[in-house]
């Protein structure tokens, strides 16, 4: 059996004069040491979920954003393009209306010119047929 004598007593005041010393220099201060490390990752865990909302939020403002800037460049092209339209229908009339008045100028003085020609071919017809008919006529004359 258990025998109750002197230095059992000895030997339970040792173990709770050890326990409260350890209790007091290493379990406490651990104790501490873990709830603040706790307390520390609970603070930036947080701290990342709401860093990582604010990075949702502003990634979606940004998306939205761009979405208009998106749509603005879209309207300012279309725009652009219409107007460039419009320049090249009136720079294609300007140069069409250009070319039929260099062609009626090209025209009329194909006409001056063909009636130029057609002057010249018969003064040289009317030249040529005087000298076919005097041709003739100095044949006959010189068999009569």
């Amino acid at each position: 059996m258990i025998e109750l004598n002197g230095w059992f007593f000895v030997l339970v005041a040792n173990f709770l004069i050890l326990m409260y010393l350890l209790n007091l220099l290493l379990f406490k201060p651990l104790i501490t040491m873990f709830k603040e490390r706790e307390r520390i990752r609970a603070s930036v865990l947080e701290e990342a979920r709401s860093l990582e909302m604010k990075a949702d939020k502003a990634m979606t403002a940004l998306k939205t954003e761009m979405a208009i800037a998106h749509d603005k460049a879209n309207a300012e092209f279309m725009k652009l393009r219409q107007e460039g339209l419009i320049i090249q229908k009136e720079l294609i009339t300007k140069s069409h209306d250009e070319s039929v008045k260099l062609l009626s100028v090209a025209l009329k003085e194909i006409s001056v010119k063909g009636q130029e020609a057609r002057l010249s071919l018969k003064e040289d017809i009317q030249r040529y047929a005087d000298e076919i008919v005097n041709k003739l006529l100095y044949e006959h004359i010189r068999r009569a």
